[in-house]
């Protein structure tokens, strides 16, 4: 015993010299602006943002410095803020500044920011589960904006009930949150839940003598502005209330009355000091103006007047479908501009933000068309759900960026996908990527709904052939016709559907993401492929004769991946290769949450064991927000791909996102890998997660291999707590550590002359 305690404290402190191989890294990635894209002469300034499809906008000043700045809020992606780095009084220019979304809480359904204290620090209102929900505004000591939760909104004035009822917002519409009656506080507007007319809740502060601080609402109007939307575009004007304005008589008894899915707008339109109404309707592509003749003939507010395809007299939208307006300062020139998006899930959606600008005066204010695309033409966005990759085109030693969509939303309700190819235009020092094309091969032709390129020799003839996946699942595979893979590629349709060892057409689960790496390192490309369910399916490189493509299917669940185990539609995206400075290869896949997982275990040629999740959000790239939406679960849509696109030897990473966008992060951390030499050879074992709570995974290659691997389990007092054979033809294993306490471990591996020691530590 003396003999193995005196051997072991050798080795635990032979270990100790070396740096355990960490696994779960930290942040090794930061979101990074500094790679410059260019389109036609011009600069895009906003390139790294993500796409847009639906988004909210309100202006607040996030940073404390005085100016306004934007921030954008989409069901599914959650909260943007972008710094405004003009200087003071010239027109507004905006930063992608993600640094200031953690001040905001998880939003819900909509995000509507109002100094409803009057302290001159923005508020926050957003549906939470009852409507409405308040949120009060503060800097922090790095001045940043953050938000304390206030309450949601109840009001007891009911008559025959003291209950407490709360103030009614169908979870898809914008309601609005605006002095309504000029009293100095704020009120509440919002369709009740039969969604054919307006209720006012009037907030009762100043009346009742109350802290600015407070919110106390009353059920004023159950028929605000005297008019009813029933299922057709033209509203009932004057329609008949009670004097309390808490009963409504019915113009048309039988009239479709039953209509969810509107977006109010309130501002004053024409200078008369009330409120008109621009309404946004989930069946209509255009909005309907109604004029407020409160100021015109008195007493309460009151519509008079209708446009039914706003502006009839200028620039009618048409947006589909379900428009919404907002009415904010966007150019920050003093005055209140219009900017109208989609508010569904599923319409228009790169032309998605419509800018009507106020080139009249705030007392007459005139809203001029300017742009159908405003911001988007300042971004990477190809529609819905982006595919980056990178792939050196041209031959010059950079890798290039190409990125498909889902596609482009068209006038039947279909999508068409195109890819988009930036050229690497880096010089040093100064990182760039120049646009080449938006329709790359001229795939618009093709009518593709879904284009997920992957670059890769699958049919043997050493150059890289063009494979391209779609959301049905199917996949087109392009060959490479040119001369030698040191040419520039020249891709011709080989396969409208690419099509297996069995002549059967290969087809996965749907929204078909290919990557093309030798997976059984037999020195052939492999097709390994991401779905619709979040798992992977490998087809196995069998050619066996030059230029022809032979694929086999061995598994549809590859390694055991499974991203995103508890969402249905978890849209898995892979990635394999280098994505640190350590030299190793790793799988990184996209998921429908956003988060990036990151798997080992791999690297030894065997598909046929599960691999080892050593991250299920890599480097923290995550969606901070998801929302399911009539059923419909959207989420961010994670699609990673990673070069060292400058050449200064750290990574960089592109990761795009369900709204047709693409996010860059840069590596910005040197991952430490410290690992004992044996016969001169790299041990290369692995052994995560360190900390380890339950199970600890073990794995290795096979140059550690020299017979059978003995693994041993030592306590820092030099007792083997554990130990197991394992044959050499297996590179990985795992432990149950459950009943071993808190405290410093050492693991040992020994195969034939080969050895190594690692460090690990129980945390439960």
């Amino acid at each position: 015993m003396k003999t193995f305690f005196t051997l072991s404290l050798t080795l635990l402190l032979v270990a100790i010299s070396y740096i355990s191989k960490a696994q779960f890294q930290g942040q090794v990635y930061q979101y990074n602006d500094s790679i410059k894209v260019y389109a036609y002469g011009n600069e895009r300034t906003l390139a790294w943002c993500g796409g847009f499809d639906h988004p909210q906008f309100n202006i607040a000043d996030v940073n404390n410095d005085g100016k306004k700045d934007l921030v954008i809020y989409e069901r599914g992606m959650g909260v943007r803020t972008f710094l405004n780095v003009s200087a003071t009084g010239s027109p507004a220019v905006y930063k992608y500044a993600p640094e200031y979304e953690a001040g905001f809480p998880p939003i819900q359904n909509y995000l509507l920011m109002r100094d409803y204290n009057r302290d001159g620090v923005p508020d926050l209102f957003q549906s939470g589960g009852t409507g409405f929900e308040a949120w009060r505004g503060y800097y922090n000591s790095s001045n940043q904006l953050n938000f304390t939760y206030y309450k949601p909104l109840y009001y007891t004035n009911t008559p025959g009930s003291s209950l407490p009822i709360n103030a009614y917002n169908n979870p898809g519409d914008i309601p609005a949150i605006v002095d309504v009656d000029n009293d100095g506080d704020m009120d509440f507007l919002a369709f009740y839940i039969l969604g054919y007319r307006v209720w006012y809740y009037k907030n009762m502060q100043v009346e009742k003598g109350l802290p600015k601080d407070t919110i106390d609402i009353e059920l004023k109007d159950e028929c605000w502005g005297k008019f009813i939307q029933y299922y057709p575009l033209a509203h009932v004007l004057d329609a008949p209330c009670n004097d309390s304005g808490l009963r409504l008589a019915d113009p048309d008894p039988g009239a479709k009355k039953t209509h969810t899915g509107n977006a109010i707008c309130l501002m004053d339109m024409n200078g008369h000091g009330d409120y008109d109404y621009l309404d946004g309707n989930v069946s209509w592509n255009n909005l309907v103006y109604l004029e407020n003749g409160r100021y015109l003939y008195g007493g309460a507010d009151s519509m008079i007047y209708q446009d039914t395809a706003w502006q009839s007299s200028g620039h009618s939208l048409n947006l589909p479908i379900f428009p919404a307006a907002y009415n904010v300062d966007i150019d920050q020139d003093s005055l209140t501009d219009i900017l109208v998006s989609v508010n569904g899930q599923k319409g228009e959606n790169y032309k998605c933000i419509v800018y009507y600008k106020n080139t009249g005066t705030a007392s007459h204010p005139v809203f001029t068309y300017q742009s159908d695309s405003f911001l988007i033409d300042k971004t990477i966005d190809l529609g819905s759900a982006a595919y980056p990759t990178f792939f050196d085109y041209n031959k010059d030693g950079k890798p290039d960026l190409f990125i498909g969509s889902d596609g482009y939303y068209q006038s039947d309700g279909t999508l068409k996908s195109k890819i988009s190819y930036y050229l690497n235009t880096s010089t040093p020092g100064n990182p760039s990527f120049t646009l080449q094309t938006t329709d790359f091969l001229d795939l618009s032709t093709y009518n593709f709904a879904g284009a997920a390129p992957a670059m890769g020799d699958i049919d043997g003839d050493g150059k890289k052939d063009l494979i391209i996946g779609h959301s049905n699942g199917t996949l087109s595979y392009f060959k490479n016709m040119a001369t030698s893979d040191t040419a520039q590629p020249i891709w011709q349709l080989q396969r409208l559907m690419l099509t297996d060892a069995k002549n059967d057409t290969i087809k996965v689960g749907g929204w078909a993401a290919p990557c093309v790496y030798d997976i059984d390192k037999d020195s052939k490309p492999d097709l390994i492929i991401g779905e619709y369910h979040g798992q992977l399916q490998y087809y196995q490189n069998t050619n066996t004769t030059s230029g022809t493509a032979s694929l086999t299917l061995q598994t549809n669940r590859l390694g055991g991946v499974k991203v995103d185990s508890n969402i249905y539609n978890a849209y898995s995206t892979p990635f394999i290769g280098k994505i640190d400075n350590t030299g190793v290869d790793y799988l990184l896949v996209g998921s429908s949450s956003g988060e990036l997982y990151r798997y080992d275990g791999f690297q030894s040629g065997n598909t046929t064991v599960p691999y080892i999740m050593i991250d299920s959000n890599y480097s923290y790239i995550d969606s901070t927000s998801q929302y399911i939406y009539g059923g419909y679960y959207d989420g961010l849509r994670s699609a990673p791909a990673v070069a060292d696109v400058d050449g200064d030897g750290k990574y960089e990473m592109v990761v795009g996102d369900a709204y047709g966008g693409v996010k860059l992060y840069k590596q910005v951390k040197n991952v430490t890998v410290n690992i004992p030499q044996t016969n001169e050879e790299n041990a290369n074992v692995r052994l995560y997660p360190n900390p380890v709570n339950s199970i600890l995974y073990l794995s290795w290659d096979k140059s550690f291999v020299q017979g059978n691997v003995q693994i041993d389990i030592i306590n820092m007092a030099g007792q083997k707590l554990m130990t197991q054979s394992v044959p050499g033809s297996q590179t990985n294993v795992n432990f149950s550590i459950s009943s071993l306490p808190d405290g410093l471990y050492l693991c040992a591996f020994h195969s034939g002359v080969n050895k190594y020691y690692s460090r690990f530590t129980v945390i439960k």
